[in-house]
C-alpha cells in the first residue's frame, strides 16, 4: 500500500513538472521574438494581413509588445 502511494506521488509530482514547463515553454519572453502566437499558438508567425491582430495579441500577452517583420512574417517581439 505504501508503495502505490509513492508511486502516486511520483506520478503527480512528474506531471505537475511537465504542466508547469510547458506553460512556460509558450509564454512570450521580454526582448524576445515569440514565433507562435494566437490562442493556443495556432499561428505560427503571419502575413501582413494579420498584422493587426498579432499587435493585439501581442500588446495583451507581452504587457506591450508588438509584431515585427522577420523574413516575410510577422512574429510577437515583446519589448522590456
Amino acid at each position: 500500500m505504501a508503495r502505490f502511494g509513492a508511486c502516486a506521488a511520483a506520478t503527480i509530482a512528474l506531471l505537475v513538472l511537465a504542466l508547469v514547463a510547458s506553460a512556460s515553454s509558450e509564454a512570450p519572453s521580454c526582448c524576445e521574438d515569440f514565433h507562435s502566437w494566437g490562442d493556443g499558438g495556432e499561428y505560427k508567425g503571419c502575413g501582413p494581413e494579420l498584422s493587426d491582430p498579432c499587435n493585439s495579441w501581442c500588446q495583451s500577452q507581452c504587457r506591450g509588445g508588438e509584431c515585427k517583420l522577420r523574413g516575410d512574417l510577422h512574429y510577437c517581439h515583446c519589448l522590456c
